[in-house]
C-alpha cells in the first residue's frame, strides 16, 4: 500500500461521524491528507465554525509534513524552545488534533485532521481514527 484510498478515505470520516454524532460532543471538521500533506478530503459537520475546517486541514498537512501526531509536533516546539517559523512553512499547525497514517509496513500513507472540539479531544479522535484504517 503506497496511498489511502478514497474507499480508506470515507471508511474514516464515516467512522469519525458516527462517533460524533453519538456521544453528544460538538461537530467537527474531518480532513485527510496523503503521505505528502495533499489534501484528499475534507468534511463540514453541520454547525461546524469556518475556522475549524481551515484548522483540520493544517492539522492533517502537518502530521503528514512532521511524520507525527501534532500534540507530540507541539511538544517537541515547547521542549526544544523553537518557534514554528524555523520551518519555513506557514501551513504547520502546532495544534492537537492531527494524526499520521502508517501502512503495515511503516510507510506513512496519509494522516487525518480533527477541529471542533477541544484539542485533547480533537487529538484522541484523530488518533484513534487513524488506527482504525483496515489494510
Amino acid at each position: 500500500m503506497t496511498a489511502l484510498t478514497m474507499k480508506q478515505c470515507r471508511e474514516i470520516t464515516d467512522w469519525i461521524i458516527d462517533t460524533t454524532g453519538k456521544d453528544g460532543g460538538q461537530p467537527v471538521a474531518i480532513a485527510i491528507c496523503d503521505g505528502e500533506g495533499f489534501l484528499l478530503s475534507l468534511v463540514k459537520m453541520d454547525e461546524v465554525p469556518t475556522k475549524s475546517v481551515h484548522f483540520a486541514q493544517h492539522k492533517a498537512y502537518t502530521a503528514a509534513r512532521m511524520q507525527t501526531a501534532t500534540d507530540a509536533f507541539l511538544a517537541r516546539l515547547q521542549r526544544e524552545q523553537l518557534d514554528i517559523q524555523y520551518f519555513c512553512d506557514p501551513k504547520l499547525a502546532a495544534l492537537p488534533g492531527g494524526a499520521p497514517i502508517y501502512a503495515p509496513s511503516g510507510k506513512l500513507v496519509g494522516s487525518v485532521g480533527i477541529s471542533g472540539r477541544p484539542s485533547q479531544e480533537d487529538q484522541e479522535l484523530a488518533n484513534a481514527a487513524a488506527q482504525r484504517i483496515l489494510f
